[in-house]
């Protein structure tokens, strides 16, 4: 069974930091939210058609272990607020 893999919606000010993707992964949004900025670190994969499995993509920045552990149809969205 795959991984499902969370992303978190980014304001569009932020988009700039994650290279134009739109929503980040879990672990990005915590490493976010502990330091308060996106920073380019080892672990920086931008994916601009990750997909859910209803077939919906999203231009999504994943960390290694996202990026790893990625297949079409295993991201959902976080219901967090987006990212200011």
């Amino acid at each position: 069974m795959a991984q499902t893999i969370w992303i978190h919606k980014l304001a569009d000010a932020k988009k700039v930091d994650a290279d134009g993707m739109d929503y980040i992964c879990e672990h990005l949004f915590q490493a976010f939210t502990q330091s308060g900025k996106l920073t380019k670190a080892k672990g920086w994969n931008p994916i601009p058609d990750a997909s859910a499995k209803d077939g919906t993509t999203y231009r999504a920045l994943f960390c290694d272990s996202c990026g790893k552990n990625y297949n079409n149809g295993n991201v959902r969205m976080a219901k967090e607020a987006v990212l200011v």
